[in-house]
């Protein structure tokens, strides 16, 4: 009975120690790659590569002998599911200063718009430049932005830009003008009644014009003669021609025949 005993607890002994040493391989199989690779680690200036067999990033930082920090941190790119570097970054202590008041934080983040957004502040101003790097004991001042007031959009409306032409008599403005062929003739040309096909006396300053083309009444400015008024019509006019009447015969025959710029005056 004794020996029959002894050999049930000897079954359960070994029974015990084939778990315990299932146990013991997964825990130390656990941060084990299936082979050999190589690691590049950046820290404190300065890169190293090791060789290991660890997939945890703590582990293979352990085996180089890099402690880290309460407030340190670590980024890792990763290549075919295994880590190929591991960069660390080093918390500093930075003074921040608001209203007046300071504290002082541990930081691990690169430039100071980083370390804002990680402490709740993005909204604040900085007297130092958002893309500026993080060192060891600066000292930041943030002042709480003020809020913007909210500006209706509006479409520019751009004036529109208005020609003008120097008449001699200032500058006035135009909305149209013409190249045309010139003639002159005088009051008593024509018919002889003096008046014009607008019903005014034929003076310096009617033109006769081609209705289809200028209107009757319209004011014009024609360089060399000065400001006028489609006042007349003829029978040789048409098309971009005019008739410009002036004071005498003489007047009339020294102008001739020429081309001139017609304005049309708004």
């Amino acid at each position: 009975m004794n020996f029959n005993r002894i050999s049930v607890l000897s079954k359960n002994n070994k029974s015990t120690i084939c778990c315990s040493v299932l146990a013991l391989c997964t825990i130390f199989s656990a941060g084990f790659t299936d082979g050999n690779r190589n690691v590049a680690i950046s820290v404190d200036g300065r890169t190293t590569t090791i060789e290991t067999r660890y997939s945890s990033p703590e582990l293979i930082l352990n085996q180089a002998g890099i402690h880290l920090n309460h407030y340190d941190e670590y980024e890792i790119k990763k290549t075919d599911k295994a880590i190929e570097t591991i960069t660390v970054h080093r918390a500093v202590p930075v003074e921040i200063s608001i209203d007046g008041k300071s504290q002082t934080i541990h930081t691990s983040q690169p430039t100071i718009g980083g370390m804002l957004d990680e402490i709740g502040y993005g909204e604040y101003q900085s007297d130092i430049d958002r893309l500026a790097p993080i060192q060891s004991g600066m000292s930041v001042k943030l002042t709480k932005e003020a809020p913007q007031p909210k500006v209706e959009e509006m479409s520019a409306i751009s004036a529109p830009v208005v020609p003008m032409v120097n008449t001699g008599y200032g500058n006035v403005p135009y909305k149209a003008v013409y190249t045309m062929e010139a003639t002159a003739y005088i009051p008593s040309d024509g018919g002889g009644s003096g008046i014009t096909a607008s019903g005014i006396p034929a003076a310096r300053g009617c033109v006769a014009v081609d209705t289809s083309v200028i209107p009757l009444g319209t004011r014009l400015f024609i360089p060399g003669y000065g400001i006028a008024i489609a006042a007349d019509t003829g029978g040789a006019i048409y098309g971009n021609r005019v008739d410009l009447c002036m004071d005498t015969y003489g007047e009339a025959i020294a102008f001739g025949r020429r081309t001139v710029e017609v304005y049309v005056l708004s």
